[in-house]
C-alpha cells in the first residue's frame, strides 16, 4: 500500500520524500527480472531511495554484498535510512559519490542501473529532479564505467527508454560489452514499449529477448507481471 511518505513492500518499507525521483516501476521491474543466481558483489549506480539495492539484497544469498552509489545528498540520506531500516542492512553498503568518480577496488558479479533518462533535457525548478532525471554525460559513459568493476563472467543491466536502449546496444559494442539479453517493457497491452532492460557481457552467448506487459487492456495486472513481483508487491 502506498503512503504519502513512501511505499510498503512485503518485507520492506521505501521512504522517499527526500528523493527527488520516488518508488516508480521502472526500479521494481528491474529488481525483479535481473539474475541474482550465483552473486556474491553487486553493485547499485544512482541507487536514489535504495529501493533497488533493498529488493537485490532480498533476492540474494546471505553472503552477498551491495554496493550503493548516490551522488545527490538527500537521496544519499534517505537511501541510508531505508536500508537502516530494511532487514539487510548488513549486505548493503551505502556510499555518496558520483559514478564517474568513484574509485572502487572490487569487481561485481551483477552492476544495475535505473539511470538518469534525459540526456539533454530541459531544467526544471528543483535542482534535485534535474539530477535524478539528467545526466550530462552520455549513458555510455556510465557504461563505460560500469566495465572498469565488472567481473570477467559479470552482466551489467540497465533500465532505459527503449530508442536509447537502442542507441547504448549499438553503441556498447565499442566497448568490447554484448547486449546477451533485452526485456521490451510495454505498459499496457496493445501498446509500443515505452522501456527496455538490456543486460551486457564481456562474453559472447546466445542472444535473449523477452517481452513483460503490465498492465492488461482492463487495466488489470497482467499474470506474469503479478508473477515476477509477487515476492515484493503487497497484493501480489
Amino acid at each position: 500500500m502506498a503512503k504519502s511518505t513512501g511505499f510498503q513492500f512485503k518485507q520492506f518499507f521505501i521512504a522517499h520524500d527526500k528523493c527527488a525521483m520516488k518508488v516508480n516501476t521502472d526500479s521494481i521491474i528491474l529488481g525483479s527480472i535481473v539474475n541474482t543466481s550465483q552473486c556474491k558483489q553487486i553493485l547499485d549506480l544512482g541507487t536514489g531511495s535504495g529501493l533497488l539495492a533493498i529488493m537485490l539484497a532480498q533476492r540474494t544469498a546471505y553472503d552477498c554484498q551491495i554496493t550503493a552509489v548516490e551522488l545527490e545528498q538527500n537521496a544519499f540520506i534517505q537511501a541510508t535510512e531505508n536500508i537502516h531500516h530494511s532487514p539487510w542492512s548488513e549486505k548493503i553498503t551505502p556510499i555518496q559519490a558520483d559514478v564517474l568518480q568513484l574509485t572502487l577496488t572490487d569487481k561485481f558479479d551483477l552492476i544495475v542501473s535505473n539511470p538518469p533518462y534525459f540526456e539533454h533535457s530541459l531544467a526544471t525548478r528543483s535542482s534535485e529532479r534535474d539530477l535524478a532525471r539528467t545526466t550530462p554525460q552520455s549513458h555510455l559513459i556510465w557504461l563505460a564505467q560500469a566495465k572498469k568493476w565488472l567481473k570477467e563472467t559479470g552482466h551489467i543491466a540497465f533500465i532505459l527508454p527503449t530508442e536509447t536502449s537502442e542507441k547504448l546496444i549499438q553503441q556498447a559494442k565499442h566497448q568490447n560489452l554484448h547486449c546477451v539479453e533485452k526485456w521490451n517493457i510495454i505498459t499496457k497491452e496493445g501498446k509500443k514499449p515505452k522501456r527496455s532492460i538490456t543486460i551486457f557481457s564481456q562474453q559472447m552467448t546466445t542472444y535473449i529477448e523477452q517481452e513483460l506487459i503490465i498492465y492488461q487492456s482492463n487495466n488489470e495486472y497482467t499474470q506474469r507481471f503479478k508473477e515476477l513481483t509477487k515476492d515484493f508487491y503487497l497484493n501480489g
